[in-house]
Parts: C-alpha cells; structure tokens; sequence
C-alpha cells in the first residue's frame, strides 16, 4: 500500500469525523497523517519548552492502554481534546497505530483548554483565537467516530499498509520449540512467552510452514532423538527423557509411527538415510 494510498484513507475517515487522523509506526513514529499539519492550537502550545514531550508522553500512555486492550482506547489529551488510538496487528504482531484526535466535546473541554493556555501564559484574546479553530463534536457521536476508525485500522493492516520490521510469530514459536522442546511446552505457553493469541499462532505457522504447531514441536523432538540414538551412548528411557516425551511408551509409539521401527531397532536403519532438521530456518 503506498503513501498516496494510506493518504487517502485517513483523508476519508477525517471527512466523515472531523477528527485529524494520523497512521504512527510500532515506534510511536508519525507515517503519514490528514491534514497533515497539527492544528495550530497544538503547534502553539508544542512550541512552548518541554511542551511536546509531555504530548508525546500522554499519546504513549494511550496507546500503551490500547495494547493491554487488544483495541480502540478513547481517551482525553492534557488540554481537554478527545482522542482516540486503535492499535494494528499483522498475526498478532503489533505494527503500528492509528489515532484519531483534535477535537472537543463541548464547552467544558474548551475550559479546561482556556485554563491550560493561561498556564502556559498565552493571553485570552490568542488563546480563544486558537481554541475557535478547534472542531466540536456531539459526545453522543464519538463511539460511532470509533468504530469506523476501528474499521479502517483493520483494513490498512490487511492491506499491509505497515510492514512489520519483526520476526513473525511463527518464526519467534519455532525459535522457541527449537530452544525448549525438551520441556513440558504447550501452544497455550508458547502464546504466552511470544505474546500472541493462540487462533493467531494457529493460523501464522500453518500458513508459513505448512504444518501444525503440535506437529512441527513432534518432529523437533524425533530429530533430536535420532541424533541421540545414533550416538549410541544412552538407554531408550534417557533418550525419550532428554528429548522431551512425556514417557517411554509414548515416545516408541511415535517413533515407530515415523520411521517404521522402534528406537530399540533403530541401529538397523540405513544412518544415510536422510532425517529431516527441522531447526534450520
């Protein structure tokens, strides 16, 4: 999705709102935003010292409130103005933001403005020049306002409109069986220490290797045991222990469902034979 593409987006969702719309990065960096400049009620006050570090400080926050709630999070800015930020997700790994903001609800958030103007020591006469420039929304509206953004955040991530500069979950899930496939691991933790959902896992590793997750963690932990067995150094038991079976029994069942023979057999197997390792990438 191009720049001109995303543009055109944020300018449709700015039209049907009245909210300026702005695409971030999963750094907090601004992409592209419409109308492109902040209002002049922000610059004024950005402009003042150590200003736009506490604006950026209050969008993290929301955004950080976005992520603990897997969706859109509507919050008010220091000055009174209503925004909004819906995180974006590509297979459960976070790409970005789209925040919707600039806007006030009514006259109580245009007080609170006033008073946050004069703090900063911006005569009335500027301060309500620069607060009459400001949009007003009915409050009512402002969940509808939501769930459109919400809408157009799930369009630009199917769209790809950010690419993600990290490893996909399915690559973090199976750097993570190759390193622990001899412990007790489940899809359900594996989904905890990558921080996914487990239909999102499900999903992303099918689609990039063509097999299941319980599978693939199979597979891993019979590599490791022909590896083992060809050493020839420790008892079937140790093996199925150190390769990470829950029991003898299971681990036999399973080998001789693989490679035809049980691991009590295995030395009559052809050791040219090939046997897969699925810990390259």
């Amino acid at each position: 999705m191009t720049k001109e593409e995303i543009v055109s987006v944020l300018s449709d969702l700015h039209k049907i709102t009245g909210f300026r719309v702005s695409l971030h990065g999963a750094d907090y960096s601004e992409i592209a935003a419409y109308p492109p400049e902040k209002c002049t009620f922000c610059r004024e006050v950005q402009a003042k010292h150590g200003e736009f570090e506490k604006c950026v400080e209050c969008d993290r926050a929301a955004c950080k409130e976005a992520i603990e709630k897997r969706g859109a999070h509507i919050y008010k800015c220091r000055f009174g103005m209503t925004e909004s930020v819906s995180p974006l997700y590509n297979f459960g790994t976070l790409t970005g933001f789209l925040m919707m903001g600039q806007v006030f609800e009514g006259t109580s958030d245009k007080e609170r403005a006033r008073l946050g103007l004069n703090y900063l020591d911006i005569t009335d006469d500027n301060a309500e020049n620069l607060i009459s420039f400001i949009p007003t929304i009915d409050p009512s509206m402002v969940p509808s306002y939501v769930k459109i953004m919400t809408i157009c955040a799930q369009y630009l991530t199917m769209s790809h409109a950010i690419p993600s500069n990290r490893p996909s979950i399915a690559h973090l899930a199976k750097e993570y069986i190759s390193l622990h496939f001899n412990t007790k691991i489940s899809i359900k933790h594996i989904c905890r220490e990558i921080g996914c959902s487990k239909s999102s896992l499900i999903t992303a590793f099918k689609k990039e290797y063509g097999t299941t997750v319980a599978a693939f963690i199979t597979e891993v932990r019979l590599t490791e045991a022909v590896h083992m067995l060809r050493q020839g150094e420790k008892r079937v038991g140790e093996v199925a222990l150190l390769a990470g079976f829950s029991d003898q029994s299971y681990f036999s069942k399973v080998f001789s469902a693989r490679y035809g023979v049980p691991p009590s057999e295995f030395e009559k197997i052809d050791t040219g034979s090939h046997i897969p390792d699925n810990k390259e990438n």
